[in-house]
Parts: C-alpha cells; structure tokens; sequence
C-alpha cells in the first residue's frame, strides 16, 4: 500500500510538472538519495525525489480486538487494519549549476501540493484499490532537525521541503479462525 502511494504521487507529479514546463521527461522519481553503502543513487541525479524518511503508526483511529466477518454459515475473524502516516521528503537533487532549476522544479512541486491537498479515489481513478483517500501536509521542521534528517540520510543537503502523508491503512483481510454459526430453535443462525 505504501508502494502504490507512492507511485500514484509520482505518477501524478509527473504529470502536472509536464503539462506545466512541457517536459517530455519525468522529473520526479521516487527513490532514496544515496545506496546503503553511502553512494549517491544513480537515479536521482538532476531530479526531484520522493523519499520516505519516516512511518508513523495512527493512534487517534483505534482499532482494538479482532473484527468478525460472516462467510455463508460461519464467522471468521480478522485483524484490526493498521493506520500509519508516511513522513515524504521532497528533495531537489540537481547539480549547483541547475540550482534556479531546483528551486523551479521545488516550487511547481509545492503549488501542485497546494492546489491538490487531498486525493480521493472518486477524483483520481489512477489510485490502486486498495487506496482510497490520501492528504498531505508541509511540516515545519527547526534547522537543527533538518540537520538531524540530512545526517541520517546520508547526504549532502539540497532544497528540500517534507510532508506528512495521510493515511495509509493496511490490513490482511485473511481470516484467522473460523466459528460456525449457532442455529436457533427454528434454524435460523443465530448471531451471538
């Protein structure tokens, strides 16, 4: 699910940027800025990148104990869905030649943002079921906390903006146990 949020916001940044500049190439990749091993990733070089720095579990939408599903004469029980916002770093990578090109692409990237804050699935039929709903926000980060990120990542700092991804929810729709339903005196199952 996180993938496919991903991709979407891509694939939709892609296209705004290109209708906007007319640029047969697209400029935003998802990707981490560097390799596990420090180098810098081959992908992004002169690119806006989309990198996940952080996960966050929900915890204002509770979902506590199993839910019960009913399959013909029997109830199945499922886990709770899990309900996580994704920290999205937006980072211009471009060369300190393209640095006005950075700045450019950073600022289409934030009014794009701006004029799209939420996506529904009813609105953009592009998002992948199960996805159905997506909003993002700008988060406010002090210099020594920027300073913190870009440490951790690895990397040198470019212009860079970070937004709060809301709500990715996943859940496994398997069924971990199976009851049969009990039947009443008149066989009809019985819902207890």
């Amino acid at each position: 699910m996180i993938s496919k949020a991903l991709s979407f916001l891509t694939k939709f940044l892609n296209q705004e940027i290109s209708l906007k500049y007319g640029l047969d190439t697209d400029m935003v990749v998802p990707s981490s800025l560097t390799n596990p091993d420090g180098s810098i990733a081959d992908n992004v070089h002169n690119k806006i990148v989309l990198s996940i720095i952080n996960v966050e579990h929900e915890t204002y939408v509770k979902s506590s104990g199993n839910f019960n599903v009913k399959t013909g004469n029997t109830y199945g029980k499922i886990a709770p869905p899990v309900h996580l916002n994704i920290y999205l770093l937006v980072s211009a990578n471009f060369d300190s030649k393209n640095y006005l090109e950075a700045l450019k692409m950073l600022s289409a990237v934030i009014t794009v943002f701006q004029a799209n804050p939420y996506f529904t699935s009813d609105v953009n039929p592009e998002m992948q079921e199960p996805l159905t709903k997506l909003t993002l926000e700008i988060m406010n980060l002090p210099v020594n906390e920027l300073s913190h990120i870009w440490s951790g990542i690895g990397a040198k700092y470019v212009p860079s903006l970070l937004y709060k991804m809301r709500m990715i929810t996943l859940s496994d729709e398997r069924i971990k146990k199976q009851t049969p339903s009990i039947f009443g005196l008149e066989g009809k199952a019985d819902s207890k």
